[in-house]
């Protein structure tokens, strides 16, 4: 018996530690893992159909020119699906991206896209280094926020938003803790806010891609 409570607490409070921390999860709204078929709501901006293909487990995106810095609004191949909760009500996106930016400005990342001259983008960028940055724009003025340079392969990107303000954070796998990056104000707009993934600043004749993986739009906790 002296054996056996002190082995029941444990599997009692492991099981009470679970509950707990599924319910703090957040709700998830939406989750495409580009595994195969793309899911119906996303529609492409500028849509380059031979620079883009779903292989090995993801959406794989050929980095070409073109970005959304200042009155650019060219960046190819931009995906964007309709956000199902109100800013106001909070909500969050995070996918997992795997690219190696080499040449400068080059980079791929998440996006809150009103417009080309009105968004937040959450990059992994070249700037003299691999880098994490984010950056806002409103009607066409760029505010770039926090740069933190970033050596790994893949990480997770994630933006948070409450309101007007925005959040990035990042982490380099599931099993890690988000660290923040920075925050960004949200533009204002009378338009439809879309959400999604974007690159830029590549070669016309790619030589590097952006892979991205578990695409999702959850529920921002309080």
């Amino acid at each position: 018996m002296k054996l056996f409570l002190p082995v029941l607490s444990f599997a009692f409070f492991g099981l009470l530690a679970s509950l707990i921390s599924a319910a703090d999860a957040p709700k998830l709204h939406f989750e495409d893992p580009f595994s195969g078929k793309l899911d119906g709501g996303w529609k492409w901006l500028r849509e380059r159909p031979d620079a883009w293909r779903i292989a090995g487990g993801a959406l794989v995106i050929d980095t070409l020119p073109g970005s959304y810095w200042k009155t650019q609004n060219n960046s190819k191949n931009t995906l964007l699906r309709p956000v199902p909760v109100s800013p106001k009500d909070g909500f969050i996106i995070e996918v997992l991206l795997d690219n190696q930016p080499a040449q400068q400005f080059e980079h791929a990342g998440i996006l809150l896209y009103f417009d080309g001259e009105n968004h937040v983008a959450l990059n992994k960028e070249f700037l003299g280094k691999q880098s994490l940055v984010i950056v806002s724009e409103q009607d066409g003025k760029p505010a770039v926020g926090a740069e933190k340079e970033y050596r790994g392969r893949e990480v997770w990107l994630r933006l948070i938003v409450r309101g007007t303000r925005t959040t990035g954070q990042f982490r380099a796998s599931e099993t890690e803790p988000w660290q923040i990056l920075g925050d960004r104000t949200l533009p204002a707009s009378t338009k439809e806010l879309l959400a999604g993934i974007h690159s830029g600043y590549g070669l016309e004749n790619p030589e590097r891609q952006a892979r991205f993986r578990n695409f999702r739009i959850l529920q921002a906790g309080e």
